[in-house]
């Protein structure tokens, strides 16, 4: 299943999934994420091994991936590219390895095309404004909008108080584009 959460800065976006992949972990699943998370049983994720299907080593089936910012590696404007290239093959494999992968992003118009059509759950964050101005610091709006059959098309929405969910991981932490494969049997290489 893929599941993408939207929304613009602030809007609680990687709380919700970091939500969702601390619930993962405490089932037992296998959780990998492309940022740190604390206190929940997780392995970094490096998205090169991810997309090169088990270049890592690693078994891909039961598997709940985390990739916060997906522009950075599935940007509409690169469609042609290698990243975005194997980024396809995985998500139309991700049924047959019974793997969640989760993403967000704050457009889904800047995400790759194929990712956004394969979309299963839509997720759109929000922040909740105040009547007099400003919005609620601790509470944020979610819409989930399941895609997965449009002639039944259903949504929901729900309120979520995001403070138990800040301990989980840092709120600051910048989100880097991976290197290439080439790069990165250069710089093995050069430490050797």
């Amino acid at each position: 299943m893929i599941i993408g959460i939207e929304g613009g800065l602030g809007s609680g976006k990687t709380l919700l999934m970091v939500r969702y992949l601390k619930k993962d972990a405490d089932k037992g699943n296998d959780v990998r994420a492309n940022f740190k998370l604390i206190d929940i049983n997780y392995k970094p994720l490096d998205v090169m091994e991810i997309l090169e299907l088990n270049a890592g080593g690693f078994n891909l089936n039961n598997l709940s991936i985390a990739i916060d910012e997906i522009t950075v590696f599935a940007d509409c404007r690169s469609s042609m590219k290698k990243m975005n290239k194997l980024l396809s093959y995985f998500i139309l494999q991700t049924r047959k390895r019974n793997v969640t992968l989760y993403y967000t992003t704050q457009d889904i118009n800047m995400v790759d095309l194929r990712l956004a059509n394969h979309t299963d759950i839509r997720i759109v964050a929000e922040k909740i404004p105040k009547n007099k101005g400003g919005y609620y610091e601790n509470y944020r709006k979610y819409t989930i909008y399941d895609l997965r059959d449009l002639r039944n098309f259903r949504y929901k929405k729900f309120y979520l108080d995001i403070r138990p969910f800040y301990k989980y991981y840092d709120t600051n932490e910048v989100i880097l584009p991976p290197i290439d494969t080439n790069e990165r049997k250069r710089k093995i290489k050069q430490e050797n």
